[in-house]
Formats: C-alpha cells, structure tokens, sequence
C-alpha cells in the first residue's frame, strides 16, 4: 500500500535528477550492506542538492529496501517539528504494516507509539526478506529545537538501536550543531557517519534561477509582491482562494500567478488534514528563499502582511469558524503567532471553543488544540513571572477539552467504523482522556471492527489498550468474534495472548475475572484444553481472595463458565465452595446477592431441587423472594411451567409474585400454551393490583403491559398501560414517579404508540427523570426504524450527555439499518 506521503515527496523531487550516480549507488549499498554503520549523515551546506538527492531514493529505492521518509521544512509551518514529524512518519509506518491510518495520538502516548511502529515494521521487513530505512532531510530546519521550554529536537526521536537491520539516513548542513538533548551516547553523535556531498552543477543552476526569480518577483507587479510577501509572513501553508480572499483578485489570477514562474520559487504541497480532498496549498521553494525574501521585505513590510492575516483570521473568527474555514488559520496560523511571539494572540486562539470545535471536525480529535494550549503555557512559565490569570484560563480550557472527551460516549467511535470513518473512529476513541471510558471505547471499537473482517486492525486496537485488566479484557471480547466468524486458530492466539497479558495482573480479583473470561473464550472456540488448564488457574487465584464477598462472586462465575463446557461435578464443586464462602459474608445484602447469583448458576445447570434450597436459605425476606423470583424466570425458560409456577406462588412479596408469575406468562406464550399463559397474566395482574406500595404496584403493572404487547394482546397491554399510567402519576415523590414514568414509556412506545410514549415521557416534571425518559423513547423508537422521530426527540434532550448518549444510539440503529 503506496503511503499518501509520497506524493508530497514527488512535489520536491527533481525532473530528473542530473549527475548523481556514484550518491545513488553508496546510498544503496549502505542500505543493503550486512556490516558496518546503520546510520549514514549526508552533509552539505545550502544549494548543493541534498533534498533532490534524498527525495529521488526515497521515489526510486533499491529492490528489497522499504523507506519511510520525513522531508523537515522550515519554511512551511506545518512540516517543521517533532510533532509533525511524529504524524508522518507513523502514518507511513501503519501504511507498511497494512494497518489503519493513526489517530492524533495524545501527547503522552505519540512517541511511544511512533518507537513501537518502527520496531514493528523493521521486523516485518526482515521476515519478507526486506530492509526499512528511516531517511530525514533537512535536520538543519527543526523548528522544534527553539520552541517552547519544554521543545524537543527531531533528531531527539531517531532510534539510538538498530532493529532488524534497520538502517537510518538524515541530511543536512553542517551547522547548526546537533541539539543538546540528543544523549552523547546517540549515533548521530559519531563523527565516522558522516558523508560530504558535493556541489551538484544542477543545483546551482536552479539556485541562480530561483534566485533570478526572486528579485522579479520582489520588483513585480503588486499582486506578484502581495503573493511572496503572505507566503513569506504565513511560513507557508495557504492555498489559490486563500491567497485570492487575501489579495483581493480572482483565484484564477492567483493560480496564473503561481504557476507563471518556473516552480522554484513557490512549491505545492497537500493539505496535512485533507490529503484527497483539500486544496493545494503553496510554500516558497527553498529555505534559502524564505530568509533572503524576509530579508529583502523587512520587517516594516512583514508585518503588514501579518496584520493582512490576522485581520483576515479575526473575520473568521467573528463568524464562529464556519465549516470551510481555511485549514491555515486551524494549525499554520497558530505556528506563524508563535514564530512571531504574538503571545496576545496565542492565548486567545488557544482557548477559543469554536476554533477548536472545528478543529475538532477536521481532524477528528482534540490533540492539535491540547498541544497549542501547551505551547502557549510553556511560553507563559518561562517567564520570571507568569501570567497566573492567562494560565488559569488556559488550564480552565484544557479541562474544557478533557470533560469533552470524557463525555464521548464510548460506543460513538464503532459508529464512525460503520460509516467508513476509520481514521476518525480511533482518534475519536483515543481523545477520550478517561483511561477506563478509553479503554471501553477501544474494546467495542475492536469488536466493532473484527465484525467486519478486518482481524488484523482490531487486534492491532486491542493490543493497545494500556492497562492489563481492560487488554485481556479487549483481547477475550476480540477472540469469540473471530472464533464466531470461523477462525478457530486465530481465536487460539488471541485467548493465549490474553492469558499473557492477564499474568501481569497484580490484583487477585481481577486478575481472576480476566482468567474466567479467557477459559469461557477458549471453550466457546472448541480449545477446551486450554480452557480446563484456565479455569485450574483461575481457580487457585479465587481461592486466594481474601474478600469473602469477592471469592464467591468469582468463584461463581467460574462453575457457571465449567458448567457451560459440561463438566457438572466441578461446577457443582465450585459452588459448594462459593456457598460456604458466602454463608461467611457479614453484611446481609451482599450475602444475599451472592447466594442469588449462586442459585441462578446452579439453575442454570439443571440442578432445581439444590437451587432452590439455596434460594430458601437466605434469611432476609425480600431478598430471599428476589432470588426466588430468579428460580422461577430460570426454571420456565429450561420449560419446566408446573415447577416455574409452583416457586412463583410460594413467594410472599407480591410484587416480586407478580413479577415472577409474568416472567412465566411471557415464556409459556412463547413457547406456544397460550391458555397457561394467560392464566398465568390474569392473577398476575390480580396481585399487581394489589400491591399497596404506588410505585411497585406501576412497575409490575407496567411489566403486564410489557408481556401482554409482546404476545399480541394489544387492548389489554392498553388498559394495563393506562392504570399503570394513573398510579405512576399518583407517587408523591418525584424520582420514583419519574422512573416508574420512563419504564411505562419504553413499554408503550416497544408497543407502537409512540405518540403516548412521548406524551407520558414528556409530562414528567423532575427535569433530569423527563431526560432520561426522553432518552430512553428516542433509543426505543430508533429501535422501531423510525429514525426521523427518534433524532427530533434526542435533539429536544437539554443534557449534552443524554444527548449525546441518545445520538450515539440513533447512529448506531441507522448505521445497523443500512441508512449511512
């Protein structure tokens, strides 16, 4: 796969490259070679051809040799530093790899990402028999070195170790002398890989006439000067209608222009954000230009042309950053104020929300607002004393960018997969700064993605999840798609490289519940070897969990995971032990809770007689009738009605009577005993009606709705909705009005009636019940395919975050739908 990149490397290299053969020929022997140096510096002051030279290997490089390239342009804000070269490179690298263009990685995690890619694409190049090369031009022009207190030089981030036989190339002058904060130890450092390259009699040729141009166009004619001056006062970076709403001529007079002279004044380049789709945009040929055209402007003219771009920023600004905002006033013209110390302006872009909401749109993350914020701190501590307000206001923003992107929700970015947004779908899930909402948003982000067959990516996302719990977690979730889609090898890899990443848990607990996790994966893909050898393990880490609550909720999981894969003697041993461990619980709810989920899974293997004993053990009578109740939905949906019916009946709560006995109804209509079925609803309904307490009496009445519409019997779901309706309206207090409410509106709108389910949600007075209400319908209606009605509710929401959770869910239904 051919990286985007190169084409930026065609608009530099030379047509054709004239006297350069010996170069050519040591450049590829270096990288062929077995022996000697892996780093090469091809030195040589300005005009002596290196860019020509190193951007021809890069097009045309040696049979088996890989390049990965980075051109360093000073004149050109947006490809001069660290960060730039950060992105660039990676991209190419993923590229290589066959993977997802990278996501505008956080400051924290880019360059760790970068040294891995690089590591891993040298190794892949070795296994296919091929060489990676990492070549930069132009390591002299690192705008990074003098920016910014806490600025890190480019030569900073090249590998101090060969991997793979990876081999490095960087050109550039002889001064200025490599930054300080290369280590002594760094390969750069060693004077025996330097090469001098000599004075190219074509790139004096292009010098002399670049240089011709230059003057002409310094004594030209007023839009020729009003051209080089904004580019030159720009650093770079603005295209035909940029230049044209600037100078105030038509863009066909501005593109005559610029490509009226031969090609070595101005140069094209793609836009950095928009590579298929943005317009070109312009930068001056040479930095050689740049400096002698500063030189010749002056700074009384420069800053003209300055105030010409902060007057044209400033009208964008006044108009919210509409959407075509030109992509320079979103990163280049932050550089330009930076260049120029226009610390004024820097604060006051920094902690713009509708730039940087644009910003947003464009890139699809908030890493490019978060590192002009950090720009601009840096300035601001460097001083003897720093402005304490501006930094508050700084700070204040960047929180800001935090919150947001804490409120993502975390199914959001799968959405974006969907939609065929790759690149936006991981950037988006990556600039969630929440670690565990990130880690959830990866994990069904890699699901969403292995769905849709491309294994490789979604392994690749799942690997990167930082902390272990959540990785194994992600890599399990991953494992039973692939083994699901047929994959049974591939699935093995991923439970063992999950199993990998779950010992390096430190906490029992959860290093236990990982373990269940994979043993379940690895049984569900046919390994049941490895999943006995996994619940052994997760066995011995269970029963050193000094919780008691802990070790019985684990080892429950694990007899309902054994239970599962048919062994019913260890299962049966699990929860012996769990049911001893619980009976030692001290707080009765927890005990309670524990011996509920004990009955469920000893149910759920077939076991009644024993569940139900443990269901009658607990002492406490609501909780006691709860677990009953769970016995019963068990038991009827194994098709056992009689004994379903019997528990149900014993249950003294009526509440939880009511709900169990429809729980039945609702199984015995699916299955086909319609007449048991509403045997069953009627006395269901009759204990309903019984029950004193407003709130649960609207709850289990609005269950009966629930089960009534879904086995057809539409008027009689009705008339229990509308006294469902009539009690919930009569509860004093106002929560539990609300959420009994919001429960009757999901069931009638799950019934067709979306115009009373909106009408029942939308008459609930708590505003944050009348939220969830709402938020709630517009999910079930989108459900329904009525995608329209669903989004005019979600956008009626006033809380972002239901909003946002409610639109999220919308999305997802339509995209599932087919409606893209």
């Amino acid at each position: 796969m051919e990286s985007r990149y190169l084409e930026t490397v065609r608009r530099i290299a030379p047509r054709p490259l004239i006297g350069r053969e010996a170069e050519l020929a040591e450049l590829a022997a270096f990288c062929m070679g077995e022996d000697g140096d892996w780093y090469r510096w091809w030195r040589a002051p300005a005009w002596t051809g290196k860019s020509a030279l190193m951007s021809w290997f890069v097009l045309q490089p040696p049979p088996g040799v890989r390049v990965v390239s980075f051109f360093i342009t000073a004149r050109f804000a947006e490809q001069n530093d660290r960060v730039a070269f950060t992105d660039v490179v990676m991209e190419q690298l993923l590229d290589l790899l066959g993977q997802e263009k990278p996501p505008l990685l956080s400051e924290a995690t880019r360059e760790a990402h970068l040294f891995g890619l690089l590591n891993e694409a040298a190794q892949a190049c070795q296994l296919q028999g091929e060489r990676l090369v990492l070549l930069v031009d132009g390591l002299d022009e690192d705008r990074g070195v003098t920016t910014g207190v806490d600025a890190h030089s480019i030569a900073k981030l090249l590998p101090p170790l060969s991997v793979a036989g990876m081999r490095v190339i960087v050109s550039g002058r002889p001064n200025p002398p490599i930054p300080g904060d290369v280590p002594q130890d760094h390969p750069l450092r060693d004077a025996r890989i330097v090469r001098v390259l000599g004075r190219s009699s074509a790139a004096t040729a292009i010098k002399n006439e670049a240089k011709r141009e230059l003057v002409r166009l310094l004594n030209g004619s007023p839009i020729e000067r009003d051209l080089l001056g904004l580019l030159t006062a720009a650093g770079g970076g603005l295209g035909v209608e940029n230049l044209a709403e600037l100078v105030g001529v038509e863009p066909w007079e501005v593109y005559e222009q610029l490509h009226s002279v031969s090609g070595r004044t101005f140069a094209a380049r793609q836009s950095r954000f928009q590579p298929d789709t943005g317009p070109e945009v312009f930068v001056l040929g040479h930095e050689e230009l740049q400096i002698t055209a500063a030189q010749r402007l002056g700074s009384l003219r420069l800053a003209g042309y300055r105030e010409r771009l902060h007057a044209w920023a400033e009208g964008y600004r006044q108009q919210g950053w509409p959407a075509g905002t030109p992509e320079y006033l979103l990163r280049g013209y932050y550089r330009m104020l930076q260049a120029d110390g226009d610390h004024t302006r820097m604060i006051a872009y920094a902690t713009d929300s509708g730039r940087h909401d644009r910003m947003l749109d464009i890139t699809g993350g908030d890493a490019a607002a978060l590192s002009e914020i950090v720009a601009i701190q840096d300035v601001i501590l460097a001083h003897d004393e720093p402005d304490l307000g501006s930094l508050l206001m700084l700070s204040m923003h960047r929180n800001d960018l935090a919150d947001r992107n804490n409120s993502i929700p975390t199914e959001l970015p799968s959405i974006w997969v969907l939609l065929g947004q790759r690149a936006r779908a991981e950037a988006l899930a990556r600039s969630i700064t929440n670690p565990t909402q990130q880690a959830q948003a990866l994990t069904t982000l890699a699901k969403v993605v292995a769905g849709a067959g491309d294994f490789d990516w979604a392994e690749t996302i799942a690997g990167s999840i930082i902390d272990p719990y959540e990785q194994a977690w992600a890599l399990t979730v991953l494992a039973k798609v692939v083994a699901g889609a047929g994959d049974l090898d591939r699935a093995g890899t991923l439970t063992g490289r999950a199993e990998t990443v779950a010992d390096s848990i430190t906490d029992s607990y959860e290093q236990t519940q990982a373990l269940t996790a994979i043993a379940k994966a690895a049984a569900g893909a046919g390994d049941f070897d490895r999943a006995e050898t996994l619940a052994d393990r997760a066995e011995t880490i269970a029963r050193s969990i000094t919780n008691p609550n802990q070790q019985a909720w684990e080892l429950t999981a694990l007899a309902k995971v054994v239970a599962g894969a048919g062994h019913f003697d260890r299962a049966r041993m699990l929860t012996d032990r769990a049911e001893t461990i619980a009976g030692s619980i001290t707080a009765w709810y927890e005990r309670a809770q524990a011996l509920t989920a004990i009955t469920k899974v000893v149910a759920g293997a077939g076991d009644f007689d024993r569940a139900e004993t443990i269901a009658r053990s607990i002492t406490h009578p609501i909780q006691r009738a709860g677990a009953l109740t769970a016995l019963a939905k068990v038991v009827a949906g194994a098709g056992d009605f009689d004994r379903a019916e019997t528990i149900a009946r014993s249950i003294t709560n009526p509440n939880e009577q009511a709900q169990a006995l429809t729980a039945i109804a609702k199984a015995a209509a699916g299955a086909g005993d319609l007449d048991r079925a509403r045997t069953l609803a009627d006395r269901a309904e009759m204990i309903a009606r019984s029950i004193t307490n407003p709130n649960q009496r609207a709850q289990a009445l609005s269950a009966l709705a629930k089960a009534a519409a879904g086995a057809g019997d539409l008027d009689r779901a009705r008339t229990l909705a509308d006294r469902a309706e009539t009690i919930a309206r009569s509860i004093i207090h106002p929560i539990q009005r609300a959420g009994a409410l919001t429960a009757l509106a999901k069931v009638v709108a799950g019934a067709g009636d979306f115009d009373r389910a909106e009408t029942i949600a939308r008459n609930i007075t708590n505003p944050s019940g009348q939220v969830q209400a709402l938020n709630t319908l517009a999910k079930v209606v989108a459900g329904a395919g009525d995608f329209d009605r669903a989004e005019t509710i979600a956008r009626s929401i006033t809380n972002p975050n239901e909003q946002a959770q409610a639109l999220t869910a919308i999305a997802k239904a339509a995209a599932g739908a087919g409606d893209l």
